[in-house]
């Protein structure tokens, strides 16, 4: 369940992130509950599942054209983002083909730019993975810096999320912060 505290606005319009399509299937209660309370909701998913047991090819190895490749292509049918969050939620994918690393940080962040726009308005509210508990999913990390980038640059409030069966806790949480910095109160 997310807990917004009361002296925080509500969004009429968020940016959300999930790391991969599976995660925001799994997230899609927390996702949904914040969706629901928003206008409008574009949803960036970074990277494809690996099909099966495959591991993700590295940057280097990546096909420029994947033709039919197995692991960068998952059939269509079976993506699960289309159940994920109901409501107004515009998808976007940006199809990375391997684990996101620390140098694919640039890249999300001109992609988080150009969904969250020139001139986003005062209800515009970004949202990315919670931690993933004491140690850090190096992952999930690339992505909350680069959501974190984002809203300072574009002067955003971030709330978290966390998908079933994620660990972490409300200290985790709190780290999330509004634009001026003070911590947003949030339970995902």
């Amino acid at each position: 369940m997310i807990v917004v505290g009361q002296d925080v606005a509500r969004p009429r319009r968020l940016v959300a992130v999930a790391l991969t399509e599976a995660e925001s299937a799994r997230a899609g209660g927390a996702l949904a509950e914040l969706s629901g309370s928003a206008g409008e909701t574009d949803l960036l998913v970074v990277r494809t599942d690996p099909a099966g047991g495959q591991r993700l090819v590295a940057p280097a190895d990546a096909e420029d054209y994947p033709g039919d490749d197995v692991v960068s292509e998952p059939d269509p049918i079976t993506m699960p983002v289309t159940r994920v969050p109901s409501g107004k939620v515009r998808l976007h994918r940006l199809g990375l083909r391997w684990t996101l690393q620390d140098g694919d940080e640039e890249d999300l962040v001109a992609a988080l730019s150009e969904l969250v726009g020139f001139d986003p308005d005062e209800d515009t509210f970004c949202v990315a993975p919670a931690p993933a508990g004491v140690v850090a999913d190096p992952e999930i990390e690339v992505v909350r810096r680069a959501v974190r980038r984002v809203a300072r640059v574009y002067g955003l409030p971030v709330l978290p999320y966390r998908p079933p069966g994620r660990a972490g806790t409300a200290q985790d949480d709190a780290r999330s912060v509004s634009a001026d910095g003070a911590p947003l109160t949030g339970s995902c």
